[in-house]
């Protein structure tokens, strides 16, 4: 249950349900609003003072904030909320700490945006979504604050975000074939938005489907009256349409989309046929070619799609993936990344897959993929062709089930490509009638797009051949009419025509410019030209950016290149959006990637790109690099967030550094750090090895090293482990990664079975993490400590529960999770029942925090507790999961340490076999690791070796141990879990059965 509610009156409910008074004093609740809409951001003091004293601010707001906030701190803890609802003194103010579970507003966001993304392939779980994100609604959002000028934009958002949330649901009602459900979502908001052409038109159509077609040709002259009599608009085509369709008498559609789009499938984000305002969703005059790339990909290897920059080829793919696809699809958008290496991994990471770091970073690719059917989309391959091309004869050569589908402006060049060329729009001979000049694909694209901009816009024979003759001008590229459309609002096409011919009789002349860009190139650079000279050098700057980013990165951009002074950038910014050369949305500001790609040529025809890289990065290290400091501390779970949203940007400044400055990648990956502790994320560890290949020792940072350890400690090579931590150590590291460097020689020494040095690595680990002035880590260390010592046999139980409330208390959740894992671990032969409550509680909170490390090692604590309740098929089935987690997350040394534990569920299923097959494999990866067994697992290996040669006879197993011992790695774990799923052998010697299966197979 939520604890802060703010769709309606601001409140903190019981979790009872139990009703008390609302919460505080109107002042209480307008602070604690306040900053709940800036959650988990910085409120500062002036703003909060406006806000709570508009009309007489004290003497000393300060001590008046301070004061209020103590009162508001009192209140919340005596509401029993404080540690749910956290409000902390950060410097320019305060901020609300909270997780977004906790409050209505936020988990109202995250439930739609999760209805979003899966009403396509799930609708039905999409209005199951969207029922639980409609519950949380009690009122006008900020109840009592809704009219303060601080809170309306954060209401009229909200409001937005509901209306937009019935809209979804009511297609997903109507794809399940439930219109009348539809229609009753969407009735209730009918009255509040009479303009809304999108909401109409669904109750239009939920009406027709009906077959109550006379209300809705009344609810079309409803809507008609009132656009006409108050704007003076017509209704949108899309809306006379459907009219002209029900006054005409069709039938209206039976046909119920089904949930083609198989589990694991990316779901890409697009328009509703039929939704209002000409969404840019809409694919306009493509409809052949997307039935004939439909056919192309249809049984082919590798498809390209081949065309200009501006040309559709992106649009034109995601609406095939989400129409024709009936196969998982995973897009890898290829524009961030520049290097060989760079392009593998951001495969990997779209595919979800996390790759071996023993073999080279190709092979690791196809090597995950093997045997796996889908689509891959590579999209914008041109400017990494070498890789890409190296990559899909890879993937045709070991991985035949997966479809290469790429995007490209030159073809890939190899023999099994198939292209499938995509042409510019038909355009319009500038004499033909006004009608068919409307019917031209390139105007009613053109015309769409003005009307978006302009609901007054309209063809008519006065401006019909203008609009022509700019469509053939710009060559019926969708970017270039949709560019020149947006200047219909200030310019008549008329004007525009005039404008356009001075530019292109000077920009055609060239011929240095590429055939392929020139007409696009000639466009982009006309609307450049229209600029300021402040937009323009802003515009070049922003072309750095491979992903989104908000003012603030602008402006630091901005001023360290020179280009503009901070306060000169909003008003340079503004000027970008309107000429439609930067985009904006919810999540920041996004340059198209042609748009892009004309800023980086810019900068680099006047030699500034390099300069521009070095401030990228050096931005990228500015925000990043502090983060380091923050791991297993209470911002432990944002500087994780915050690198995976920024990953783009990470990936290109890492790249950078590698290559010109060693320095500045040392204080990147030290930023990385927390994300790599929670995601174990192959790509990251990546980094800091190429660092190490490509620059001599002595040039490198410590974190370098750290980074490299933190992986090695995964990969199952612990004594590249120590000896990275070693080397990071003698670099002189800073203090946060010094903590860090001794957190991997407890993790050492813990796998490694040497308990006492691990203990004292904990407690050096402890003191510097508290000089270092980072309490999480010293409590990350005390809780090692705890594990260790409960290893020993010691009774570490109370400590741990008692660290976990100290943890929790102080907002550290991702220790406090380990503490639970930890507490778990104390009690598993003690209190099985209470440990397996205990760990999962830490699997939910792995889960919630995205730790996939936590996640692994919880799960197969779980897993470990039914094998020894003798529950042997639960068993196997958890031991799976837990395979199958690890070998995704690419983490070797707990596999290994997992696999001991599979040996005895495979001996009492009776797979004796197979046991000793992982017995041997076992043997050679801890000699490999310097990671012998430890403490019960000697004597328990011991036995369950006994029990496999009471089973098998001695020669057999030794026979089979050694056949083991040459397998690969990812062979072992198949057996291992091809084995587990089968469940229990037939009855039968072992050997015979195994012979005896092998024949079943053989006689077909």
């Amino acid at each position: 249950m939520v604890c802060l509610t703010l769709l309606g009156p601001v409140d903190t409910p019981d979790d009872a349900g139990v009703s008390r008074p609302q919460f505080g004093t109107p002042r209480l609740r307008c602070l604690l609003a306040a900053l709940a809409s800036r959650a988990n951001a910085v409120a500062d003091v002036d703003w909060l003072t406006d806000i709570l004293w508009p009309d007489a601010p004290p003497a000393t707001p300060e001590s008046a904030l301070h004061n209020l906030v103590f009162r508001l701190r009192t209140t919340l803890r005596r509401r029993q909320v404080d540690g749910r609802l956290r409000v902390v003194t950060t410097a320019p103010g305060y901020t609300l700490i909270v997780d977004r579970t906790d409050v209505d507003a936020l988990l109202f966001d995250d439930t739609v945006a999760r209805a979003v993304a899966v009403v396509d392939a799930e609708p039905q779980l999409a209005v199951d979504l969207l029922d639980q994100a409609e519950s949380l609604w009690h009122g006008t959002p900020y109840g009592e604050f809704a009219d303060c000028a601080w809170a309306q934009p954060e209401v009229g958002a909200l409001l937005e975000r509901r209306v937009l949330a019935a809209e979804t649901a009511a297609d997903a009602l109507v794809t399940l074939g439930r219109p009348e459900d539809a229609y009753v979502r969407l009735l209730p908001f009918v009255d509040d938005h009479p303009y809304r052409e999108g909401l109409h038109l669904r109750v239009m159509a939920a009406l027709w489907r009906t077959d109550r077609a006379a209300e809705a040709l009344d609810a079309y002259q409803r809507l008609r009256r009132r656009l006409a009599e108050d704007l003076g608009t017509d209704p949108a085509p899309s809306v006379r349409e459907l009219h002209a369709r029900i006054l005409d008498g069709d039938p209206p559609p039976r046909r119920v989309r089904g949930d083609r789009r198989p589990a694991g499938t990316v779901a890409v984000p697009h328009t509703e046929i039929g939704a209002a305002n000409h969404d840019s969703g809409q694919l306009i005059g493509r409809d052949a070619d997307l039935t004939g790339l439909t056919a192309t990909v249809r049984g082919r290897g590798v498809v390209t799609v081949l065309g200009p920059g501006g040309v559709g080829k992106t649009a034109l793919v995601r609406h095939h993936v989400r129409s024709a696809s009936d196969r998982p699809v995973w897009f890898a958008e290829l524009a961030a990344v520049a290097s060989r290496d760079a392009v593998v991994h951001l495969v990997a990471s779209a595919t979800g897959l996390s790759m071996r770091r023993d073999v080279a970073a190709l092979d690791a690719l196809t090597g995950a993929l093997t045997g796996r059917r889908g689509l891959l989309v590579l999209d914008n391959c041109e400017h990494v062709l070498e890789a890409a091309v190296e990559l899909v004869v890879a993937l045709q050569d070991r991985c035949p089930d997966i479809t290469v589908l790429a995007t490209s402006r030159v073809p890939l060049g190899i023999a099994a490509e198939q292209i499938f060329s995509l042409d510019p729009l038909p355009v319009p001979d500038v004499d033909a009638a006004p009608a068919a000049i409307e019917s031209s694909d390139a105007v009613r694209l053109f015309c769409v797009r003005a009307r978006a901009r302009d609901p007054r816009f309209e063809l008519n024979e006065a401006t019909a051949p203008a609009i022509a003759e700019i469509c053939r001008r710009l060559d019926g590229l969708p970017l270039g009419v949709e560019l020149a459309a947006t200047k219909a609002r200030a310019i008549p096409p008329a004007v525009l025509v005039d404008r356009l011919h001075w530019r292109f009789r000077v920009l055609r002349g060239p011929r240095g410019i590429a055939p392929r860009h020139r007409s696009l190139h000639a466009l982009v650079d006309w609307s450049y030209g229209l600029l300021s000279d402040p937009a323009r050098g802003l515009f070049d700057v922003l072309s750095i950016f491979p992903s989104r980013f908000g003012l603030d990165d602008a402006e630091f951009l901005a001023a360290a290149t020179g280009v503009l002074d901070r306060e000169d950038v909003a008003d340079a910014m503004a000027e970008l959006v309107d000429a439609c050369m930067v985009s904006v949305d919810p999540g920041g500001y996004l340059l198209l990637e042609t748009l892009r790609a004309f800023g980086i040529d810019a900068l680099a025809s006047r030699d500034a790109l390099d300069g521009a890289r070095c401030a990228h990065t050096a931005w990228v290290a500015d925000w990043l690099g502090p983060l380091g400091c923050e791991v297993y501390g209470r911002g432990h779970l944002d500087a994780a967030r915050l690198v995976d949203a920024r990953l783009d940007d990470v990936r290109q400044a890492i790249d950078h550094a590698s290559a010109h400055d060693p320095a500045l990648a040392d204080t990147i990956l030290q930023g990385s750090i927390p994300f790599l502790e929670l995601t174990m994320s192959p790509e990251v560890t990546a980094w800091a090895r190429m660092l190490i290949d490509r620059h001599d020792d002595s040039s490198l940072g410590s974190a370098v090293w750290a980074v490299s350890a933190g992986g090695a400690r995964f990969d199952g090579d612990l004594p590249t482990a120590r000896r990275c931590t070693r080397r990071g150590l003698d670099a002189g590291p800073d203090p946060s990664v010094r903590v860090y460097l001794h957190m991997m020689l407890v993790d050492i020494g813990l796998f490694q079975g040497d308990l006492d040095a691990a203990l004292d690595d904990a407690r050096t680990f402890r003191e510097l993490a508290l000089a270092a002035g980072m309490p999480g880590a010293a409590h990350m260390a005390d809780i090692s400590a705890l594990l260790i010592r409960a290893y020993r046999g010691e009774d570490a139980y109370p400590a741990a529960r008692s660290l976990e409330i100290a943890c929790a208390t102080s907002g550290e959740d991702v220790v406090a999770a380990w503490c639970r894992y930890v507490s778990g671990e104390c009690l598993l032969d003690a209190d099985p029942g209470r440990a397996r409550q205990l760990l999962e509680g830490a699997i939910e909170s792995a889960r919630r925090h995205g730790d996939r490390y936590l996640l692994g090692v919880a799960m197969a604590s779980r897993a470990s507790i039914e094998a020894r309740s003798g529950a042997t098929d639960a068993a196997a089935r958890s031991y799976v999961e837990v395979l199958e987690h690890f070998r995704q997350a690419g983490n070797w040394t707990n596999q290994w340490v997992t696999l001991r534990s599979v040996i005895d569920v495979l001996v009492d299923l009776g797979r004796c076999e197979q046991a000793a097959l992982i017995l041997g494999a076992i043997r050679r990866a801890h000699e490999a690791a310097g990671s012998d067994p430890f403490g019960n697992d000697v004597e328990r290996l011991g036995s369950v070796e006994n029990r496999i040669q009471a089973a098998l006879g001695e020669a057999v197993t030794d026979d089979l141990v050694a056949t083991g011992a040459a397998m690969a790695a990812s062979d072992v774990v198949d057996v291992a879990v091809t084995s587990l799923r089968a469940g229990r052998a037939p009855t039968g010697s072992g050997r015979q059965l195994v012979e005896a299966e092998e024949a079943e197979i053989l006689d077909g």
